[in-house]
């Protein structure tokens, strides 16, 4: 069975590289990752582990502490779109702006971008179609900021 062709884009503050580079994987030292489950690219969705493991290219390995399946069309003009993987660098603090996966009141998941604001927080879609969810400062709780996105063509 042929290894999946996996176009990468990294992710900067708010928007990812304009075209996405395929990645032979044939041709690349590969490092193992954790998959813990699925993200809410939508409306956020019960927090939930589902781990398995995935093997990805040891430089974006170095930069990510874990990986998420996405679901949803919330971040289709930052070019994640439903199926992709993303990659998580863990930490519990982001830039406005950044792409993070959100843990909201201490048991749903979402992935947007932050924006920490005098009233409280403001998790906003990357589609117009879209509105932003907002939540009291203490109801948000950020779980790492996305590092990479892997579009998965087989």
């Amino acid at each position: 069975m042929a290894k999946p062709t996996y176009l990468i884009r990294h992710l900067g503050p708010t928007v990812l590289a304009a075209d996405p580079a395929p990645l032979d994987l044939e041709d690349e030292p590969l490092a193992t990752l954790l998959l813990l489950g699925t993200v809410s690219a939508g409306q956020p969705i019960e927090a939930v582990e589902d781990p398995e493991t995935i093997d990805i290219p040891e430089d974006l390995a170095r930069r990510a502490s874990f990986a998420l399946r996405v679901r949803g069309d919330s971040m289709t003009e930052d070019g994640i779109e439903d199926g992709d993987l993303i990659l998580v660098a863990q930490r519990p603090h982001a830039e406005n702006g950044a792409t993070v996966v959100a843990l909201i009141n201490g048991g749903e998941v979402t992935l947007k971008r932050l924006y920490v604001e005098a009233e409280g927080i403001r998790l906003q879609p990357a589609n117009p179609e879209m509105a932003p969810l907002t939540y009291p400062h203490a109801a948000v709780e950020v779980l790492g900021v996305v590092s990479a996105v892997l579009h998965n063509r087989r």
